[in-house]
């Protein structure tokens, strides 16, 4: 089968009647409905009895969508294991930090390192990958479900879990366990070791961070071995992409290795505000691999579990699904068809209701099924455009925060992913400059500015190495704040500040202030100069730059004299390209402007003008130049047009600088004339 941009549902047949698959997805070809993502939580169907596979009801489905014309998602089943197998080996479950331990009953609280769990899981994921990976209509994998690696603070603890951090820590310090006591700082609290054997399990207590952010580390090390098992035991059966499906957490798994060892990124959200947030994320996924990605859950009302949440206005499933698909994604998927009549999130909303009957949404995913088929070429033939400013976000970085917040940020625990949405990503997405997220392992080499807050460690696969040739090279480097500060075992350099920033950038970090807290006596706000402009800093962290023979002051402090005669930002000439190193947190309307200015004759300035409320993305391709106006927040919004095009939704006509109204949650796709 040919495939095209689309719109699917997760349909879980194995909670209904057999007799209801036909009428089911009868009814999904009458919404539109594209694709059906199904098996991901039904291993007890497809397994009844130990070594008895019966896949006689997914043959069934599979089946009937394909004389429909309707794609199928596959997802493995082994975040559920049936009762049998927990009866028989009840080490399949995760113990946690807190002497809970996983049962029957919920959803991925296994342990990724039990031997009856590997045996298991890897056998019906077999199972299923020689039943249905010939099917033409099969056209991906899904590896299980939401997998969070450090789930409950920090994953399974068990014996096994540790026997097997062991080994990793091992291999990663060289076999070398004075190397681990020395890097780790081990001589704290008589914590050494005499070898790796004496490493233990995190426990509920004050814990050394960076022991604990090496744990988190193997967690996700663990997790990513087992999704890695599972697509090469799919890809002997398959030639379909296999991914997993991913949240807007940094912490739960890597991206940086997701993307490296799966076919295609999968994502799940169900954002309703902060749309600026949303941006952030599936800018980010798409820059993963610089390949669309698949939406593989969001909702189209409301989401919930005993209760629901809130209600979604008119309008909401056009723009979640079109903001979606002009980020990157090549398809959106509803959680899910039919909502449950019982059981786990049966207040969750759905596509159509319980009794089969449509929900107050239905037209609305109709008329957006229809639009995606009418403009699959747009969708199919275009890629979004990005300036060349690069802005690092990084897993590696949100453990080390996850593991010792640092600082305190405007009265309130610095939170990463929360502070790389709010403080970095919404600025300079308003300023509309048109920025790409990347993790840590992202190819940045045709980048003309990389900017890298709160990247903490540059050590891992030789990072600050890559940054610096490419700077040499004529790139534009913006490095802080807390940018190269810690080593590749979370500790802090003895004998420096940074690892390669202070002598590449010829300037000293002298000392670090966090802010004051307000309402204690003599607080005070810090503020910093730029260009002659005074505004406030973030209240975060202010290093003292002392500026070497090569650099210069480019922003000073205000407002507190220990910071006196100090920069809050040195720029240095290095090779053919420059380093910024920027010693606090500007305001957003700062920073957009520091970033532009060192980026002078670059291109990468303002691409258009809209209302805070209105998101502006670029797409080109064969197709042509689009510009996606879309309004985000259910109130009026206006944008000005960029040239003379034509909405290719409504078939409008617009006139190059006029400025124009935007419904709530309106969408304008403005292809150029």
């Amino acid at each position: 089968m040919e495939r095209k941009p689309f719109l699917g549902v997760a349909y879980y047949p194995e909670a209904w009647d057999r007799s209801q698959i036909c009428e089911d997805l009868d009814n999904m070809v009458r919404h539109g409905v594209g694709c059906v993502r199904i098996g991901e939580f039904a291993w007890k169907t497809m397994e009844p009895q130990e070594g008895k596979f019966d896949f006689s009801l997914f043959r069934k489905v599979v089946d009937e969508c394909k004389k429909r014309g309707i794609y199928v998602i596959m997802g493995t089943p082994a975040a559920c294991p049936p009762v049998w197998l927990s009866k028989k080996h009840p080490g399949v479950y995760a113990q946690f930090i807190d002497g809970t331990q996983g049962h029957n009953g919920s959803r991925r609280l296994t342990c990724f390192a039990d031997e009856n769990y590997i045996y298991y899981g890897d056998r019906i994921t077999e199972m299923m990958a020689r039943e249905f990976g010939g099917d033409e209509n099969v056209i991906g994998w899904q590896i299980d479900n939401e997998i969070n690696a450090v789930l409950n603070e920090a994953g399974c603890v068990c014996p096994s879990c540790v026997a097997m951090f062991r080994k990793w820590a091992e291999k990663r310090f060289g076999g070398d366990i004075e190397k681990f006591n020395r890097e780790v700082c081990t001589g704290v609290f008589s914590t050494g070791a005499d070898s790796f054997d004496e490493l233990d399990r995190p426990y509920k207590q004050w814990t050394n961070p960076g022991y604990k952010a090496l744990w988190l580390q193997f967690k996700q090390w663990q997790a990513l071995e087992y999704i890695s098992r599972q697509r090469g035991i799919i890809k002997k059966y398959s030639s379909a992409p296999v991914g997993t499906d991913t949240m807007p957490t940094f912490s739960a798994l890597s991206y940086a290795e997701t993307s490296r060892r799966m076919d295609v990124m999968q994502f799940n959200h169900y954002y309703y505000g902060n749309y600026p947030d949303v941006e952030m994320w599936l800018n980010y996924l798409y820059n993963c691999r610089k390949e669309p990605f698949w939406l593989t859950e969001t909702s189209c009302c409301w989401n919930g579990s005993e209760r629901s949440n809130y209600m979604r206005p008119a309008g909401f499933v056009e723009m979640n699904g079109w903001f979606a698909l002009v980020s990157g994604a090549e398809n959106v998927n509803y959680w899910l068809w039919r909502t449950h009549y019982g059981a786990h999130e049966l207040m969750h909303g759905a596509v159509i209701q319980s009794n089969g009957r449509d929900s107050h949404v239905s037209a609305e995913v109709m008329r957006l099924s229809r639009e995606i088929k009418e403009h699959s070429d747009f969708i199919a033939d275009t890629r979004p455009v990005y300036s060349g400013l690069y802005v690092m976000l990084s897993g590696e970085a949100d453990i080390e925060f996850t593991t010792q917040s640092l600082y305190d940020l405007d009265g309130s625990v610095f939170r990463y992913a929360s502070a790389a949405a709010g403080k970095i990503a919404r600025p300079l997405l308003e300023r509309r400059l048109r920025p790409a997220f990347i993790p840590e392992n992202g190819d940045f080499s045709d980048g003309k500015v990389l900017f890298t807050p709160f990247i903490t460690c540059l050590e891992n696969d030789a990072l600050g190495e890559k940054i610096l040739r490419w700077v040499r090279g004529g790139g534009i480097w913006i490095a802080g704040p807390l940018t190269d500060i810690r080593t590749a075992a979370h500790a802090k350099y003895r004998d420096k500040v940074t690892g390669v920033l202070e002598e590449a950038a010829d300037a000293v970090i002298e000392f670090t202030l966090p802010a004051y807290k307000k309402g204690d006596g003599g607080a005070k706000t810090i503020g910093i100069d730029y260009l002659g402009v005074s505004s406030e800093a973030e209240q975060f962290c202010f290093d003292a730059i002392k500026p070497g023979a090569k650099a210069k002051t480019i922003m000073t402090y205000e407002n507190e004299s220990y910071l006196d005669g100090y920069a809050a930002a040195a720029e240095t000439p290095y090779g053919k390209g420059k380093i910024i190193m920027l010693g606090c947190l500007p305001c957003g309307e700062t920073l957009c402007a520091l970033i532009e200015n060192a980026a002078a004759g670059t291109g990468i300035k303002p691409f258009a003008k809209a209302s805070r409320n209105v998101s502006v993305i670029c797409r080109e391709g064969g197709y042509g130049v689009v510009y996606a106006f879309t309004e985000t927040n259910c109130e009026k919004g206006a944008f000005t047009v960029p040239f003379d095009g034509t909405d290719i939704l409504s078939g409008k006509k617009y006139k190059e600088g006029a400025e124009e109204t935007i419904n709530p949650y309106g969408v304008v796709l403005l292809k150029k004339d």
